[in-house]
């Protein structure tokens, strides 16, 4: 006779159940201590415990009592499974595909919440990976559209100059720096008092009227145009502002309703800032589209240095957004160094007609 030891549990029994031993006898379950005898027939099989692998067998007397008898740990129950009458079998066997079932349900649960966790930490890690990807997958019509999007509620705050001899000048300019462009570039002047630029997704570029006044010539205009331009290219404007507005936004722009950002965006784009690595990868391709357009790209070292030698307490707005200038004006010198552009020429604008035009428009 094998002993199987269990807690017993009952109406009038402690909570905690009560230590006895029981076993099989032909088709009775015998509970010694308890001078207790259940026809296995009467027995019911059910699942318990917290990780749902514990046996219970349970039975009720004529009386209304409840009884359940719980095998006290893993071999008990394997007791129970290899002494049991064959006409318990089907329920202990339906017990075990129970278990199993459960255990598989919790353990993909567990392994879902695990992989989401997991995810969650990878998308962290790889935030600017993912921000970029996601950036590729956006199409270029989405992107025009969140541009004039922004330069509509640009337009509505008023100041935006967008006709005359100075805006002629920066789309010429610009016309000869995007030849090619999968974006159809609009460009426009913004009466503000900052020595600023900035472009939004899509293909606009923004130059504060205060820049064009300050430049001393249009190869300077040029090399600001370029390094902008190339913030549009390489869709950093684009990755920018994904990464400013969150991925709430990231959602709404990438099922194509861009308004409800539009609002944000044109208020944060003069101020929007850029990691070094995309400000140097603008400076560099930006030198790079000067001398493809044949333009010499000198302005853009004569810009920073004009802008550095003009910096009094806060920097201008386009230098102080744009970190370590100094380092970056070096990067140029050498640029230009290592490849020299023969072809190059300065820009032939009349460039005092140019700004006396737009203090004319400012001035309205």
């Amino acid at each position: 006779m094998q002993t199987i030891r269990a807690l017993l549990y009952g109406d009038d029994l402690p909570p905690v159940g009560t230590k006895v031993f029981a076993y099989f006898l032909e088709h009775r379950l015998i509970i010694d201590t308890m001078d207790i005898s259940v026809e296995v027939a009467d027995l019911v099989v059910s699942v318990g415990g917290f990780e749902h692998d514990e046996l219970f067998l349970n039975w009720q007397e004529s009386t209304g009592e409840k009884w359940a008898l719980k095998p006290y740990e893993t071999r008990d129950i394997h007791m129970v499974i290899a002494t049991a009458p064959l006409s318990l079998k089907p329920q202990l066997a339906k017990w075990h595909g129970r278990t199993q079932h459960i255990k598989l349900v919790w353990g993909t649960i567990a392994a879902i919440l695990a992989f989401g966790m997991l995810s969650v930490l990878l998308l962290w890690w790889q935030y600017d990976r993912a921000i970029s990807w996601v950036a590729e997958q956006i199409p270029v019509s989405t992107e025009e559209e969140m541009g004039n999007s922004v330069l509509e509620q640009l337009r509505s705050e008023g100041g935006l100059i967008e006709s005359g001899v100075a805006v002629k000048t920066v789309q010429e300019i610009g016309a000869k720096l995007t030849k090619g462009s999968r974006y159809d570039y609009q460009w426009v002047i913004k009466t503000d008092k900052t020595l600023n630029a900035f472009a939004l997704p899509g293909g606009v570029v923004v130059v504060h009227s205060a820049l064009i006044e300050k430049a001393s010539n249009a190869n300077e205009l040029a090399a600001v145009l370029a390094h902008e331009v190339q913030h549009i290219e390489q869709r950093h404007s684009l990755k920018s502002t994904l990464n400013s507005l969150g991925w709430a936004a990231l959602l709404t722009v990438t099922i194509g309703d861009v308004s409800a950002v539009a609002a944000v965006m044109a208020h944060q784009m003069g101020s929007m800032y850029f990691s070094r690595d995309l400000e140097d990868e603008a400076d560099r391709l930006g030198f790079s589209a000067l001398t493809r357009a044949n333009i010499t790209p000198d302005g853009m070292v004569t810009f920073f240095q004009t802008m550095a030698r003009e910096e009094k307490g806060d920097a201008p707005a386009w230098i102080s957004s744009h970190p370590a200038t100094l380092e970056r004006i070096k990067t140029i010198q050498t640029l230009m160094e290592k490849e020299p552009c023969p072809p190059c020429k300065p820009l032939v604008f009349d460039w005092g007609r140019v700004q006396k035009a737009l203090v004319a428009k400012v001035d309205k």
